[in-house]
């Protein structure tokens, strides 16, 4: 069902407040004259034979983005983002793509005003976000599809402090990419069983090659029928010769699980960079999870990415296992413009869940610098797995290829 969006009634009403002023003032009609404007235009096909099913999914999609952002006026400006997703062959046997591809639709998904005063900056409306526990859907990792959720969000951003940023948050709505249903998401709560979440979120980098970053999530119950959950969030990077060595800890309580089950944490390594082999570069990383709960990682498509050896397909749902160790490699290889990567991911648990196995590769071809074309191709082999249907066990195959023309 093709439809738009419902604004909030604020948003719309700031502005309309802008336009009609527009008129009576030359500056801020030069504002709106002076406004920038980028879209993209996409095409995506996707294949998958989910845990060996005897008939595989498979979907093509097309669609885009159109972006609108106002000039500054005294510091004041404001922003719009306009989506639209159309399905054009699917054969939908086991409902793979029903949170991902399968919607057909237009949507609003970003409609804000931005104020900046000196080194302090707010953003309130409807936004995309990318932050560690708080992301929308990020290109070039699992979470990248055709559509990007986005967030009903106050964020407020201030650098007076040297080398440092300090963002404070309030997200009162989640808008998925998807309904489920074959139609595209609406602005709703922030889970099923939660209303909204503040976030405080700490970034530093006083020491030469050295950042760090410290970000907390709260994300607040419905009604008495749930509880509270709160995730806290660290990450450290260094860069020496090259190399990026990254470190990564990631704590989370939710009493809405069952008894022992309440804490999850993890923590992870990271090393990337180049070879010294021609144009060779490689990625290492590790993560384990130490307690009896599932780590939570946050909210928003793109926290399945936040892990360090989130697969680049099926992303990290594996590694927030409880009690699980995974263990991911990959080699990038740059001949004739196109950028080859190649991986292999291993995840053991001590659970009873059973290992995962995976090897991919990735093709990106950069056509020309506005057209973009880049293949996914992931085989794993999981065993244990726990379904609403019960443990099964079996093999998954997924190719995903993307066509995308910026401008």
């Amino acid at each position: 069902m093709k439809r738009i969006t419902k604004l909030s009634l604020a948003a719309v009403i700031t502005l309309a407040s802008l336009s009609t002023v527009a008129n009576a003032n030359e500056s801020l009609s030069d504002a709106f004259t002076n406004g920038k404007v980028k879209g993209e235009i996409k095409a995506l096909y996707a294949d998958s034979n989910f845990l060996g099913k005897a008939k595989s999914d498979d979907i093509a999609v097309i669609g885009g983005s159109l972006g609108y952002t106002t000039g500054s006026f005294y510091g004041l400006s404001a922003g719009a983002t306009f989506q639209t997703s159309h399905v054009l062959s699917e054969d939908d046997n086991n409902g793979v793509f029903a949170n991902d591809l399968d919607a057909s639709g237009s949507v609003l998904s970003e409609v804000y005003l931005e104020y900046q005063l000196a080194n302090t900056n707010i953003k309130a409306g409807r936004q995309f976000i990318y932050t560690p526990l708080v992301s929308t859907a990020i290109d070039g990792k699992s979470s990248e599809s055709l559509l990007k959720d986005s967030f009903e969000a106050y964020m407020l951003t201030n650098t007076d402090i040297p080398n440092t940023s300090v963002s404070l948050g309030y997200i009162s709505k989640y808008l998925a990419k998807t309904d489920g249903t074959g139609d595209l998401g609406e602005s709703d709560d922030i889970s099923a069983t939660h209303d909204d979440a503040y976030t405080l979120l700490l970034k530093n980098n006083s020491i030469e090659n050295l950042t760090l970053q410290a970000q907390y999530l709260k994300m607040n119950k419905e009604s008495s029928a749930s509880k509270d959950i709160s995730i806290t969030y660290l990450q450290t990077d260094y860069t020496i010769a090259n190399q990026t060595l990254s470190a990564q800890y990631v704590m989370s309580k939710d009493d809405n699980q069952a008894a022992g089950k309440e804490d999850g944490a993890a923590f992870g390594l990271k090393a990337t960079g180049p070879l010294g082999i021609s144009n060779l570069g490689y990625l290492v990383a590790f993560n384990s999870s130490t307690k009896d709960g599932d780590v939570n990682t946050g909210i928003g498509a793109g926290t399945t990415d936040t892990l360090f050896t989130a697969m680049p397909v099926n992303g990290g749902g594996v590694p927030t296992r409880a009690n699980t160790d995974t263990l991911v490699g990959a080699v990038v290889l740059p001949i004739a413009g196109i950028t080859t990567i190649g991986y292999l991911g291993h995840s053991w648990s001590n659970g009873g869940l059973g290992d995962v196995l995976a090897t991919g590769a990735v093709a990106i071809y950069p056509i020309n610098k506005d057209i973009l074309l880049k293949v996914n191709y992931e085989h794993a082999e999981l065993e244990h797995t726990i379904l609403p249907a019960g443990i099964v066990e079996g093999n998954t195959d997924v190719t995903r290829v993307y066509l995308s023309y910026k401008f």
